[in-house]
């Protein structure tokens, strides 16, 4: 059965396509639940339709045998660029988001191109891998993330001796400063100065603990992580 439904006729394109549609909903529904802007339809049009790409270029090459099997899928993947650059956002605190979802895009993309040529065995590895990627090692990356020696806070002060309440605070906790930028932008108060600081703690701690410390000093009015 299996090496029926590789070769190429209408019930193994038929199956090629589904499978990839599939595939491609199920990493959509991990990205979905996360409240990603691509969702479910986005992966599954994009892993089925990199299929569909994929299985033209090969019934081109039956037809004529003088078509390059290699173009249509190459371009595919050149093409998914511009999709995921749409899935890239840059906050107005410099929270940079979707760099995972438009590379997670272009590995379903990659996906729907092994399904359509017929190699079912490796698309199934495949997926398995973009699963793990995306769900295990999200979770790891996020504690890794969260309990790192090095952090950059946004952060909303009083004009009026914030700056030195926080130079107080770190120089108290020993923490290095490694930049600290002043930035042009409205604030929750009006008369707020906004800065982004990355410090060393030269140990690792849990970020939740430090921006509560920060947070709890009268002078700072608004505290936030800066994910990049």
């Amino acid at each position: 059965m299996t090496e029926y439904l590789q070769q190429f006729n209408t019930a193994g394109v038929t199956f090629r396509i589904c499978l990839a549609a599939f595939f491609g909903a199920l990493i959509g529904l991990e990205r979905a639940s996360k409240g990603e802007t691509a969702g479910v339809r986005t992966f599954a049009l994009v892993c089925a339709g990199s299929a569909l790409a994929t299985v033209a270029n090969l019934y081109l090459f039956v037809l004529t045998e003088n078509t390059d099997t290699a173009r249509i899928p190459a371009a595919v993947l050149n093409g998914i660029g511009f999709l995921g650059v749409g899935t890239i956002v840059v906050t107005g605190r410099s929270y940079v988001r979707g760099l995972t979802t438009a590379a997670t895009l272009w590995a379903a993309s990659a996906l729907g191109i092994t399904i359509g040529s017929g190699y079912i065995a490796g698309s199934i590895v495949g997926f398995l891998v973009i699963v793990f990627i995306v769900v295990a090692l999200s979770r790891m990356s996020k504690n890794q993330e969260e309990k790192s020696a090095f952090i950059n806070i946004y952060m909303e002060l009083d004009h009026e001796g914030g700056i030195q309440k926080v130079f107080d605070f770190i120089h108290s906790n020993e923490f290095d400063i490694v930049t600290i930028e002043k930035k042009k932008k409205a604030t929750l108060q009006e008369k707020d100065t906004a800065v982004v600081i990355s410090l060393d703690m030269k140990k690792r701690q849990k970020h939740s603990e430090i921006l509560a410390q920060l947070s709890g000093l009268d002078e700072v009015h608004y505290a936030e992580e800066i994910k990049r």
